[in-house]
């Protein structure tokens, strides 16, 4: 008797286990799915945390979606392709006109750094920080000599200057944006003023030779190029308050690249040179 007793403890056992696993697993699917966006509302999973014109970006802090594409006005602009900063202000004027990130456009230049600003926040975004703008760009070729038309624009190797946003096949960064080096300069947010950014001191226009934890130059040689840093270039006036820009534009030459900072203009300056894009 006290066998037959054991016996079928040992079984209830067993059942309770398998009810406890079955349980686990139905409560491991429903979390998945929650955090798919797939539970509550019958919708289906979104593809990633980034809308299509976006892509992410892994970074310490969890990660950021950028610009695919360099920034152009969309449809509702008045002005698709700005020819002065007065263009630009009109745009932004009128209320359904927005920075957009589409392939085969003009990029938005004669735009100045808070105008950026502002056609990023009327898209819901914000111009990317100097670290965010950098960690987006790794991985893009820096080219030397030899650019051909599938490569970064930085040596009128396009057949317009600019060119169309996401011309080239081979000027794309590991993550997937496309043209961080050449094309036109991008605007990031923050300013230099007169030489220093918030307590860094920075150092006089030359060739890149040091960079701290977030990607600015500590360190720079007039003559001698740095293959470390792509043998990028450092532009820099050190008085007055100084908006910057990164990556180079259509002639550059070598000189542009992922560590190439334009920390010249001041905080009324838009050209023809200078574009951005944004990051949510």
């Amino acid at each position: 008797m006290s066998e037959i007793i054991n016996l079928k403890k040992k079984r209830l056992i067993g059942f309770k286990e398998v009810i406890v696993i079955v349980i686990a697993v139905i409560l491991t699917t429903l979390g998945i799915r929650a955090s798919d966006g797939f539970f509550g509302d019958g919708k289906e999973p979104d593809t990633g945390p980034c809308s299509s014109d976006m892509v992410f970006v892994t970074s310490p802090t969890g990660g950021f979606c950028i610009d695919k594409y360099e920034s152009s006005p969309n449809d509702d602009c008045q002005n698709s392709n700005p020819n002065s900063q007065e263009d630009s202000r009109m745009n932004l004027n009128y209320k359904d006109c927005a920075a957009v990130s589409v392939a085969g456009k003009q990029p938005w230049r004669n735009i100045s750094q808070n105008q950026a600003v502002m056609a990023c926040a009327k898209a819901g975004k914000r111009l990317p920080t100097n670290k965010e703008w950098f960690q987006a760009s790794l991985g893009t070729p820096d080219l030397d000599s030899g650019w051909a038309m599938d490569d970064c624009n930085v040596k009128k190797n396009w057949s317009e200057n600019p060119g169309l946003t996401g011309s080239a096949s081979k000027c794309v960064s590991s993550a997937g944006v496309y043209d961080m080096v050449g094309n036109v300069w991008e605007w990031i947010d923050g300013s230099i003023a007169d030489g220093k950014l918030d307590d860094l001191e920075m150092p006089e226009s030359g060739y890149i030779a040091g960079v701290n934890a977030d990607a600015m130059p500590v360190k720079t040689d007039k003559d001698n190029k740095d293959p470390n840093y792509y043998n990028d270039y450092f532009w820099i006036k050190k008085n007055g308050v100084r908006t910057i820009a990164r990556g180079g534009y259509w002639d550059n030459g070598a000189d542009a690249g992922q560590y190439a900072i334009y920390a010249v203009p001041d905080v009324s300056f838009a050209g023809p040179g200078v574009g951005f894009r944004c990051v949510k």
